[in-house]
């Protein structure tokens, strides 16, 4: 978000996740922006990741995703709707009964080693999947929308 959207305005949102499934699942970075902005934000994103990777996150933006995710978590839970859902999380992956009691500290706990070391063994920068939907769009040699083809909507990059 800092790089893409903050520093340079290339995004509304950029956002990155590991999508766990039954199986190891995928780690996404998605955002949306304009087509002339396509190219340059995707750029920043690998070389965000690529930091990323080698680094690992900042003491500062460790202790930030810390109190988001612990100091926040009640907030996750607060209805019947969303701790149903937590629920079937911890039925799904066999977690302790505990796991919503413990998931706080437990996030207080990690450390950035901790992160480096599941990244650099989970995320192969070399096989990263982009995928671009959209077409030219605002880009500088778009076709003119009096061709036959339809205008193109804004790009949204996807990195798996």
């Amino acid at each position: 978000m800092q790089e893409v959207r903050e520093k340079r305005g290339y995004a509304y949102s950029v956002y990155s996740a590991l999508e766990p499934l039954a199986q190891p699942g995928p780690f996404v970075i998605r955002l949306q922006t304009r087509g002339r902005h396509a190219d340059a934000a995707r750029e920043v994103v690998a070389a965000t990741l690529a930091r990323f990777l080698a680094e690992g996150p900042t003491p500062e933006e460790l202790a930030l995703a810390k109190r988001a995710l612990a100091d926040g978590f009640g907030l996750r839970i607060d209805s019947n709707r969303k701790l149903a859902a937590f629920l079937s999380v911890v039925g799904y992956y066999r977690l302790p009964p505990d796991w919503l009691e413990r998931y706080p500290e437990a996030v207080r706990a990690v450390t950035i080693e901790q992160i480096r070391d599941a990244f650099r063994r989970r995320i192969d920068p070399n096989a990263l999947v982009w995928v671009r939907v959209g077409g030219a769009g605002d880009q500088p040699n778009a076709p003119s929308s009096a061709s036959n083809a339809p205008p193109a909507p804004d790009a949204a990059a996807t990195a798996h």
